[in-house]
């Protein structure tokens, strides 16, 4: 680990957010000063914990290691009340990695990998919203297809060991990594207004900003999720498409879930689609709640590849007690199973032997400010 560039690349993000905060409270005395009703917030989340990772073909690894419950984050915000329901605000929100300090990869044309992320590679927008019309979103931000990937649909999410990502992620193909299966920058998003008898949306279209020539398209996305909910159900469809020069890669997912009693029934298909090859995975799952502190997770996946990669099966099992409002402790367990000769999918660490397996297991805490 280059110790002195992680170094230099907090002490930047440290800048930047102090310069922030400072800022957005000159802003906010200003705005009040002025009578206007505004509000700036400090806000982060620090998950960490030990994992134990084995795999066919290799001995025991332990880790430890962040986001086994949820992602951890540090970030800035604010609104601004102009009057008549129209509101403006920002967003800051940059990955921390607990375990050694730093930040994750990311890509800033939704093509190319960048090599230490971006100080606000979670998310980075300015927003204008009205309770009449909805809410336009300008910057780096979630797509739509990623909606029923998140623990409203998916009893894990995308973290841990029994993240949804392990098996509803695409496989790389023909040339194309596709970096927009969860963010995009240089995105247009528009969210439709609450109170439309339960009905929800987001469309985005993402530019790539390449240069003249066979892959000035590459990395533009174009995106849209529509569903509907209440107190006891929640449906949801989505897709998004994004080009590249190699292949095309299409996200498509449908989302379920339903409150019954203690227990909220889940259930989740997703295809990625690169070029001629596509992995389908399904998935059946629970959020169980035993007490009023704790709550059973339980998923069971299955994935079909075609012209890629090979089948697989994921099984988990995980428990959360919350100690409070911001503070809760966890653990899961979690086991793929690679079919044929197939060795692409694990928890964590990679099987060298042909239809071998992979499983984890990892307990930590989670706090947020």
């Amino acid at each position: 680990m280059n110790t002195t560039r992680h170094a230099r690349s907090a002490s930047a993000a440290l800048v930047l957010a102090a310069s922030a905060v400072g800022a957005a409270n000159l802003a906010h005395a200003q705005a009040n000063s002025s009578g206007n009703n505004s509000s700036v917030q400090l806000f982060g989340l620090l998950d960490i914990g030990v994992q134990a990772l084995k795999s066919s073909g290799s001995d025991t690894r332990y880790l430890v290691n962040s986001d086994g419950n949820t992602s951890s984050r540090f970030g800035v915000r604010g609104t601004e009340d102009l009057g008549g329901g129209l509101k403006v605000g920002f967003w800051l929100e940059s990955a921390v990695a607990v375990d050694d300090g730093t930040s994750g990869a990311t890509s800033t044309n939704n093509k190319d990998s960048v090599s230490g992320g971006l100080t606000w590679g979670r998310r980075a927008t300015v927003q204008i919203s009205s309770a009449d019309w909805g809410e336009l979103r300008l910057g780096r931000d979630y797509v739509p297809s990623f909606g029923n990937l998140t623990t409203s649909m998916h009893p894990f999410g995308t973290n841990g060991v029994g993240s949804s990502g392990l098996l509803f992620y695409p496989v790389p193909a023909g040339g194309t990594t596709a970096r927009t299966s969860v963010r995009a920058s240089n995105s247009i998003g528009y969210f439709t207004p609450s109170g439309l008898n339960g009905f929800y949306g987001h469309a985005m279209l993402a530019l790539g900003e390449q240069g003249a020539g066979p892959t000035r398209k590459d990395g533009q996305l174009t995106g849209v999720r529509v569903g509907w909910r209440n107190e006891t159900f929640n449906a949801s469809a989505a897709m998004s498409r994004t080009r590249y020069a190699t292949g095309d890669y299409t996200q498509s997912n449908v989302g379920l879930s339903y409150k019954w009693g203690p227990a909220k029934l889940m259930a989740l298909w997703g295809r990625n689609e690169i070029g001629i090859t596509s992995t389908t995975a399904t998935m059946l799952g629970t959020q169980w709640e035993v007490w009023p502190q704790g709550e059973l997770r339980f998923a069971y996946t299955w994935l079909k590849a075609k012209n890629v990669a090979s089948d697989a099966n994921q099984i988990a099992l995980g428990y959360v007690h919350d100690l409070s409002k911001r503070t809760a402790l966890y653990g899961n367990i979690s086991r793929i199973d690679n079919k044929g000769r197939g060795t692409r999918f694990n928890v964590g660490l990679a099987t060298t032997v042909p239809g071998g397996d992979s499983g984890g297991v990892e307990a930590g805490i989670r706090h947020n400010f």
